[in-house]
């Protein structure tokens, strides 16, 4: 379906999340694309008026970081004492996963993302042969290709592959865009780090991984030793010619000459040191809150430190092996419960505009010249604070969500006149 040519859409509170925010208003939407935004309502309009006069207007969220593909794992991957274990879980889970299964469970788990307000979604998959299913979902998209390879022979092999894959789908289509991914620093050679960071910004796409996850993952690239090395021994890919950095993921990344405006996942064991590390580079990060909570980690990324220094921050979902749901406004809410010294308001900008930062999204969200990516949540009362509105617990949906101008979700119909 196509979005209307022209399109208004009404509203009580219009919350830009750029500073520009609006009363008693509309958005007027030309061919997906937002040509005005203010308070007061035209009287006549010549194209199709949505009314939703008695709704709060945000951006739409952003999933900064989830394995959709990896929904067919739900309830499959029990909660470790061990990480390694519980990636050892994954894996077997994930070979026996019927490709059928595989992609049912992706569509019905959209579904959730799209009905909880979700219009971005950055993606980690490993199977090209998904491509297509991903090009059949509504929302805006970034497609990173995960790639392990641990030993260093291998690096030259898989980044011809990569390249190759990068060539043959230039643009997958207006809202899909193609991402790398090197797993993590546990995972993946130094050689193939770089190789991949060079194509990345040899092919202008975005580059990320996982970082500091856990501790392991420190003591891993300070001695060697530890869980990982054990994991790395089991599965044989273990590169006996690797020298342990003796430094932490953050610093690591850097003198590998990587960590330019890197999408880090998690940054759970990271110091003041990292922080401004990662601040100097540009880097990104992405919090995952659900993911965090179900592992019952004892420290997470330190989100406030982060947003002072300047750095982009976004919230992700991560996958349902290792979370309850992909309801995203679950992870508004863990957020709070998690990182109380910030605002609501602050957790819903780092639902929106956050992730649209920290993905170089700046085409997409609410002001002039934008593509209308907007989600709307009806008020009950007429004193409540708008930043209030996504945090009732009861609530599992948003009431709107509109990607590009068309709408892709709404909770109960509502009135269209042309």
């Amino acid at each position: 379906m196509m979005a209307d040519a022209l399109t208004r859409v009404l509203f009580r509170k219009l919350v830009s999340m750029s500073g520009d925010d609006c009363e008693n208003g509309e958005v007027v939407i030309d061919h997906g694309r937002i040509v005005d935004m203010r308070s007061g309502i035209s009287e006549s309009f010549a194209g199709v008026t949505h009314d939703w006069s008695d709704c709060l207007i945000l951006p739409g969220f952003v999933n900064a970081h989830c394995h959709l593909s990896l929904s067919g794992l739900k309830g499959k991957v029990p909660r470790p004492d061990r990480f390694i274990d519980w990636i050892e879980s994954v894996v077997a889970e994930n070979a026996a996963l019927p490709w059928a299964d595989r992609v049912s469970a992706m569509h019905t788990e959209a579904q959730t993302l799209i009905e909880s307000g979700v219009t971005t979604l950055a993606d980690y998959f490993s199977h090209p042969e998904l491509l297509v299913e991903y090009q059949n979902l509504p929302f805006h998209q970034v497609l990173f290709l995960e790639t392990l390879g641990f030993q260093k022979e291998v690096a030259e092999s898989k980044a011809r592959e990569l390249e190759t894959l990068l060539q043959e789908h230039p643009g997958t289509g207006s809202k899909v865009q193609l991402a790398l991914a090197p797993h993590a620093l546990y995972s993946v050679s130094p050689a193939l780090f770089q190789a991949l960071k060079q194509l990345a910004d040899r092919m202008g796409c975005r580059f990320s991984c996982h970082v500091a996850e856990v501790a392991e993952e420190t003591r891993f690239l300070r001695d060697g030793k530890g869980e990982f090395l054990e994991l790395l021994n089991q599965r044989k890919v273990y590169d006996p010619s690797w020298t342990p950095p003796g430094v932490s993921p953050v610093r690591y990344l850097e003198q590998l000459g990587v960590l330019g405006e890197l999408v880090a996942i998690h940054l759970n064991c990271i110091d003041e040191e990292d922080s401004d590390r990662l601040a100097a580079h540009n880097a990104s990060a992405v919090f995952c809150p659900g993911s965090t909570r179900w592992f019952g980690r004892k420290g997470w990324m330190p989100v406030r430190a982060l947003l002072d220094k300047g750095m982009a921050v976004g919230l992700g979902t991560d996958s349902l092996a290792s979370a309850d749901s992909l309801n995203f406004l679950d992870e508004i809410r863990i957020t709070e419960q998690l990182v109380p010294g910030l605002h609501r308001s602050e957790i819903l900008w780092l639902a929106t505009a956050g992730g649209n930062q920290a993905l170089g999204l700046e085409n997409i969200g609410v002001d002039i010249g934008r593509e209308a990516d907007l989600i709307g949540f009806r008020f009950r009362n007429q004193g409540e604070d708008w930043w209030d509105l996504p945090f009732d617990a009861e609530r599992r949906q948003v009431d709107f969500s509109m990607v590009s101008g068309e709408i892709i979700f709404e909770k109960s119909t509502i009135y269209r006149r042309e």
